[in-house]
């Protein structure tokens, strides 16, 4: 007949069948071949040849290489350089899910997933890229933390500019290139984006990193073996144990990036107003102005640089940090604004004094005297400031 040899050796009515070796494959029987092969000398004097530690550290090279320019780039260009340089559906299917909004992140997150491609991990060497994917994701943490205490300066500095003559001897003129080293630390919005993709990478490293890593180390194919339920329990604890010493690094920087950094930025920025204060009793001071009957137009823009981050970054505050952040601010300037009061009514007071046998004829009159209508107006104030803080969901008492 026309059948093939194989299709023959599968027919059990072909008269032919009896003569095809047709071998049933069982776990146990690719087992014992697989021994076999890894017991015979040819296979050990390839193993002399094959250097397990020396593949992964070209590996290992190769994707840091990878890293180190990212980060140079982004040092240069800001965070929002474009420095991802995997592939284009690998970045779109990353892009799909609870996606990084700064490219080094997504491209951070492309190379620790790429250690356990199927065409790169190898099991003996499982340790060593769990470690390597460690190192890399405390390389990123280190420059963020270098970045927020003013350490790693953005921008580029520029070029030597030569020294050379123009006619005659006069100094020819320079065109230079407009360069600009800054702290982005300084920079509040930077500073909480950057924050919520570390929040972001932290809930990746054990979640989705850790599954992705447990796939490549426990399937068969990868690996050439099997691998039974009680190695997987172990390989899961293992890799949870040193995925943890990774998100151990990361919480600091999250917590110092709101509890610190941003706390100072929006203090300062919410104290500045506070200068106005001064202000109040000038106002009345021997003007003949009516009583007050409104706050002073300062006052709503004492917190409103807080209002405003509040309702940018209301959806990307990591639940670690909760709302202490807020307190402290609003604590911190409430302090400066009592003081600045409590500086203003001292001067006030030393003010009618000086001025007391004015006042008494004014008050026999039936009229406020200046330092009263301050005082009316200073209270007109605290009342629009307490239902400013009411309004950001934060009770001081």
């Amino acid at each position: 007949s026309g059948a093939s040899p194989e299709e023959s050796a599968s027919d059990p009515d072909c008269e032919y069948a009896a003569l095809y070796f047709n071998p049933t494959m069982t776990k146990e029987r690719i087992q014992r071949a697989q021994e076999r092969i890894y017991r015979h000398s040819m296979t050990a004097e390839f193993s002399k040849k094959w250097n397990l530690p020396i593949y992964y550290q070209l590996r290992f090279g190769e994707f840091c290489n990878r890293l180190n320019k990212a980060i140079d780039q982004v040092q240069k260009e800001g965070w929002q350089a474009d420095v991802f340089s995997g592939e284009v559906p690998q970045n779109e299917k990353l892009q799909s899910m609870p996606a990084f909004s700064i490219p080094l992140f997504l491209e951070l997150y492309d190379v620790i997933l790429s250690l356990w491609r199927r065409d790169i991990i190898l099991r003996p060497l499982t340790h060593r890229f769990l470690r390597g994917g460690i190192q890399m994701v405390g390389r990123v943490v280190g420059f963020v933390r270098d970045g927020l205490t003013g350490k790693i300066m953005f921008g580029e500095d520029p070029p030597p500019d030569p020294i050379s003559n123009g006619v005659n001897g006069q100094p020819k003129t320079s065109h230079r290139t407009f360069y600009n080293k800054y702290c982005w630390g300084e920079n509040l919005e930077d500073v909480a984006t950057v924050a919520w993709e570390l929040s972001l990478l932290e809930s990746k490293l054990s979640g989705a990193y850790m599954e992705q890593i447990l796939e490549a180390v426990g399937n068969p194919t990868n690996v050439g073996d099997f691998v039974t339920e009680a190695e997987k329990i172990e390989v899961k604890s293992i890799v949870s144990d040193v995925l943890q010493e990774a998100i151990r690094d990361l919480l600091p920087v999250i917590k110092m990036s709101w509890d610190e950094t941003i706390v100072q930025i929006l203090t300062k920025q919410c104290s500045d107003p506070l200068l106005a204060v001064k202000g109040v009793a000038a106002t009345y001071r021997m003007t003949n102005r009516p009583p007050p009957t409104q706050p002073s137009p300062f006052v709503p823009t004492i917190l409103r640089p807080l209002q405003e981050f509040d309702s940018k970054f209301s959806d990307r505050t990591p639940e670690m940090v909760g709302s202490g952040w807020k307190l402290t601010v609003i604590s911190s300037v409430s302090e400066k604004y009592s003081a600045a009061v409590e500086e203003l009514l001292a001067t006030v007071q030393r003010t009618e004094v000086a001025l007391k046998n004015r006042k008494a004829k004014r008050a026999a009159a039936g009229g406020m005297s200046d330092g009263e209508k301050v005082k009316l107006q200073l209270y007109l104030d605290q009342l629009e400031f307490s239902r400013n803080i009411a309004d950001l969901g934060v009770d001081l008492r």
